[in-house]
Parts: C-alpha cells; sequence; structure tokens
C-alpha cells in the first residue's frame, strides 16, 4: 500500500478535447466516481481483460493453420 505522499509522485497531467473530457464527465455521472476514480476503474477492467485473454494471445501465432 502507497502513502500519500508516494502516490503524489505519480500525478501526471492530461490533456484532453472536449468530446474526451465530456465522455469522462458521462461516465463519472455515470459511476457516481470523480475522473480519477473513471481511469482507475477502466485501467482494471481492461487489464483484468488482458490478463485473461493473455494466455490464447500467446499461443497464437500468425500464419499457424490446423
Amino acid at each position: 500500500m502507497q502513502t500519500g505522499a508516494v502516490a503524489r509522485e505519480r500525478l501526471f497531467n492530461m490533456r484532453m478535447s472536449d468530446d474526451e473530457w465530456a465522455r469522462l464527465e458521462r461516465l463519472a455521472a455515470h459511476y457516481g466516481l470523480n475522473a480519477a476514480g473513471v481511469i482507475r476503474m477502466l485501467l482494471k477492467r481492461e487489464d483484468d481483460a488482458v490478463q485473461g485473454a493473455a494466455p490464447a494471445a500467446r499461443s497464437t501465432k500468425k500464419g499457424s493453420k490446423r
């Protein structure tokens, strides 16, 4: 677990278009989160999906046929 001081070292700025910001605000309102919470949720969801798909992705080779 990170302390508040350590977590702040990983702070970054992100420029977003008006459309991207509107999407983020809609998602935040929908899930009842702030912008950072939405980003964390989406990162976890996508990472979980990648981790679940990783074994299948590694076993498929381009050009291999059965």
